[in-house]
């Protein structure tokens, strides 16, 4: 039996588990992500390697956010962790981590694991969505993902929302319509302190049938499905796989779905492409450490 290490690194913490070669999980731990810098976060990515190294690691396989050249490990940016940027990660770690290391963008991973083994396996055209801090994106085209020609396809954080306004970090799909943006609008509707508000505490609420927290359910869907409405047009795919904590709430991928056909029915006849089917990932929390240990295995032959 092969093992294999794998890493999510994402804005807040740094999840790894070790995996066999078809993604059973053996072990899985969690630490604080460093924000203290470059050799804080390669010391932290060496202990969890040393914690395992006995158990006859074979590679080294991590998801994290930026634009990653995937084949040798470099970092043209790297998302909130901007210690990282223009970092060739693989080469800083080889003389501390002695077995093949290959990193891959978080959202890709997470597609990777969908078309592996998940709500994209069989799919020819498709789309995986991940709500978090931002939107992690991928696009699948022809069942295989589509990277583009600066590794930079499917960054769906960072399109703007307001085009009647100049491009600014308020105008973009992540800060109208990330699991982050749906608590800060639901803390300001009830006057709360977002420091205290969580998604978990918004679903209790939205279950428990509480007025405010429905409607901010319910517009939030609606600027969602118009943003996917948008995309639908440009990509034209059979399914939208949406993951991310908050995918596990089926009433969120309920609601998107029936705002997607409020706005498909509205402009039937002058809608040029067909709604897409809308469902959830079928891995969550894990899928980026999948979708990292498929890149290892089928697309880097480690």
């Amino acid at each position: 039996m092969t093992k294999y290490l794998t890493i999510d690194v994402g804005g807040t913490n740094i999840k790894f588990a070790v995996m066999t070669e078809d993604a059973n999980i053996l072990q899985k731990g969690e630490i604080r992500t460093p924000m203290e810098g470059l050799s804080v976060f390669e010391d932290t990515i060496v202990q969890i390697f040393e914690q395992y190294k006995d158990q006859d690691i074979h590679a080294v396989c991590m998801s994290a956010p930026g634009r990653i050249d995937s084949l040798t490990g470099f970092f043209h940016t790297s998302g909130a962790l901007k210690y990282i940027n223009g970092v060739n990660l693989a080469e800083e770690l080889k003389e501390r981590i002695p077995v093949p290391f290959c990193v891959e963008n978080d959202a890709k991973a997470a597609a990777l694991a969908e078309l592996w083994k998940g709500s994209m396996k069989g799919i020819e055209n498709g789309s995986v969505m991940t709500l978090g801090t931002g939107i992690g994106g991928s696009i699948i085209y022809g069942g295989k993902l589509v990277r583009g020609h600066t590794f930079a396809a499917g960054e769906f954080s960072s399109v703007n929302m307001h085009w009647d306004q100049k491009y600014n970090k308020t105008s973009i799909w992540a800060y109208t319509c990330g699991a982050a943006a749906l608590v800060r609008k639901y803390a300001e509707r009830i006057g709360a302190d977002p420091a205290e508000m969580s998604g978990r505490i918004f679903f209790e609420r939205v279950h428990a049938g509480e007025k405010e927290a429905c409607e901010v359910l319910d517009e939030f869907c609606m600027i969602f499905a118009s943003g996917l409405m948008s995309l639908q047009l440009i990509l034209d795919v059979q399914r939208i796989a949406i993951g991310g904590g908050i995918s596990a709430q089926d009433i969120l991928i309920e609601t998107i779905n029936r705002k997607m056909d409020e706005l498909f029915e509205e402009y039937a006849g002058r809608m040029a492409s067909s709604k897409p089917e809308i469902v959830a990932c079928t891995f969550r929390n894990d899928a980026n450490m999948i979708g990292a240990l498929y890149h290892a295995l089928y697309e880097m032959n480690l």
